[in-house]
């Protein structure tokens, strides 16, 4: 009879434990960017792939480069994670969702600069804030 008690005990508290810690952990999956391989003929024996971008919030917009700066409000799109960079107190901060301040915006329209290749392989390019702010 201990026995049984003591295994109920300790059933009820890993199922108690799981569902604590299954709650405690959300994660947010992103879908994979939309992003568009055009195949360009150069020459008959030579064929040229480019990588083309059309942001979620621009359609008909098209880059060629993983990066955009925005710098009237100081934040980054991603195109190939398409997640928003922005500052947040001191911190910068990776999201799915836009930033307060622009949520209202119209970033097809806004002034939008498209950072070089040179980028493209960086994941931390808000390190080079400082230079994409004279950009403007």
């Amino acid at each position: 009879m201990k026995a049984s008690v003591k295994i109920s005990f300790f059933a009820m508290a890993l199922v108690a434990f799981t569902a604590i810690s299954a709650h405690a952990q959300s994660v947010v999956k992103v879908k994979p960017a939309k992003k568009v391989v055009v195949v360009k003929k150069t020459r008959p024996h030579r064929v040229k792939k480019v990588v083309v971008y059309h942001p979620r919030w621009a359609h008909k917009k098209v880059f060629h480069h993983r990066w955009v700066y925005f710098p009237r409000y100081n934040f980054y799109w991603d195109n190939v994670r398409e997640v928003y960079v922005y500052k947040r107190g001191t911190v910068w901060v990776t999201s799915v969702k836009a930033p307060e301040v622009i949520v209202n915006a119209d970033l097809e329209n806004e002034k939008q600069v498209e950072l070089s290749e040179d980028n493209d392989n960086v994941d931390e390019v808000y390190l080079k804030n400082d230079e994409h702010q004279k950009l403007e």
